[in-house]
Parts: C-alpha cells; sequence; structure tokens
C-alpha cells in the first residue's frame, strides 16, 4: 500500500484585513502519496501562496489540519516548527534564496548545520548532492558568479540534503528560460523516480504536463 505523506483536512485560513475577515482558504482537502509529483495551479490570489505556508509550517491554519507521515504538525508547539521545517521539508524558492555570501558548497552545508552530523560529512554530503546535479564545477562559486539556472540546481541541492518527506517548491521555474525550465523539471522527475514526494507550484503548464496530476485552486477552494 503507498504511503500518504501528506493529508490536508478541511484547512481554513482567514487573515483579518482592517477589521474585515478575508477567507483565503476555504474547506481544502486533499492528500499526496509518496513519490508523488504534484503541481498546484491557479490565478494570481488563488490562495496558493497560503496553501504552500500552511502546509510548509510557515503559518498557521484558522481551522483544519495538516498531517506529515503521521504528525499533525498544526497541533504541535510553535518551539517545535523549526525542527520540523528543517528534517521534513524541503523548501525550493523562485528566487532561489541563497546566502550571497557563501559558496554553492556553502549553501548546502548551511541547511545541516543542525542534523547532528560533522561538518566533514556534511561538506562530502553537499559536494556529492551538488555532483549530482551537475554543479561539480561550481562548488567554489558564489551564487552571484552562478546562472539563474545554476543557483536553481543549487537550490534545490539544499532542499534535498536533509531527506526530507516533502519538497514544496514555489514557481521553481519563473526565473528561467525554457531550456533550463526543462532541466530543473527533469531533475525533479528523477528526483520522485527515486520516492521523493514533490509539491510545484506552477502557473507555467508546461511544467504541470510532467506531473503525475494538478491540483487546481479557485477563490481559495479546489476547483475540480
Amino acid at each position: 500500500m503507498v504511503e500518504q505523506v501528506l493529508e490536508v483536512e478541511n484547512l481554513c485560513k482567514t487573515y483579518i484585513q482592517g477589521k474585515i475577515p478575508v477567507t483565503a482558504l476555504h474547506d481544502v482537502t486533499f492528500t499526496v502519496s509518496q513519490g508523488e509529483l504534484v503541481a498546484i495551479m491557479g490565478p494570481s490570489g488563488s490562495g496558493k501562496s497560503t496553501l504552500m505556508a500552511l502546509v510548509g509550517c510557515l503559518e498557521k491554519p484558522t481551522s483544519g489540519k495538516v498531517v506529515i507521515r503521521g504528525i499533525d504538525v498544526t497541533s504541535v508547539l510553535d518551539s517545535e516548527l523549526p525542527r520540523i521545517r528543517r528534517e521534513m521539508i524541503g523548501f525550493v524558492f523562485q528566487h532561489y534564496n541563497l546566502l550571497p555570501a557563501l559558496s554553492a558548497l556553502g549553501n548546502v552545508e548551511l541547511a545541516m548545520r543542525f542534523s547532528g552530523i560533522t561538518k566533514k560529512e556534511r561538506l562530502k554530503r553537499a559536494e556529492d548532492l551538488l555532483q549530482r546535479l551537475g554543479l561539480e564545477k561550481r562548488l567554489h562559486h558564489r551564487p552571484n558568479e552562478l546562472s539563474g539556472g545554476e543557483q536553481q540546481r543549487v537550490s534545490i541541492a539544499r532542499a534535498i540534503a536533509n531527506d526530507p518527506s516533502i519538497i514544496l517548491a514555489d514557481e521553481p521555474t519563473g526565473e528561467v528560460d525554457s531550456t533550463t525550465r526543462d532541466k530543473i523539471v527533469k531533475i525533479f522527475e528523477e528526483l520522485r523516480v527515486q520516492g521523493q514526494t514533490i509539491i510545484i507550484v506552477t502557473h507555467d503548464p508546461e511544467v504541470a504536463k510532467h506531473c503525475d496530476r494538478v491540483i487546481h485552486i479557485m477563490d481559495g477552494t479546489l476547483s475540480h
């Protein structure tokens, strides 16, 4: 039986703007299985970013819950959330979010800083991951010395460094050309084959067509 890595149940999020409640998500329910590559699509303002923030434990819902590998992450103490994010979730961002003062190797190694392994082991794993993503000649380059596609590959290496349960990729191809986009999508497909669970927020139908399925969101609810 395929394991359910992610269970989102009746998820709602309401913000207060002035004195007016604004519902960003309403009664969202879905599951994601081990090794699935899932796209989330919808127009701007549809609730995609809010959904990713809730699944990524960056915000807490107004009601409902998010369960990752059997752990209800919406009910844990706030003090536990950094550990959950570090150990269970890998983030890939549209704008890469690499530290400019660190090399590619340093950015990936930093993600493992609190993983309980030695610096020597962290550097070895970071180097192995970057080589795996075709960056063996860019290990010691800083972000401003890398192309957009190379920076995104560093970001992907950083995301998988701690062997997370889920990778959340927010518009990961939004800043690159179509050739680089296709290379990045191929990396995600290869990770899926290896058993990695990946959720991609995207506006690009060319990205979505490579996913196992697409979750459409409109006005804060799932549309079918």
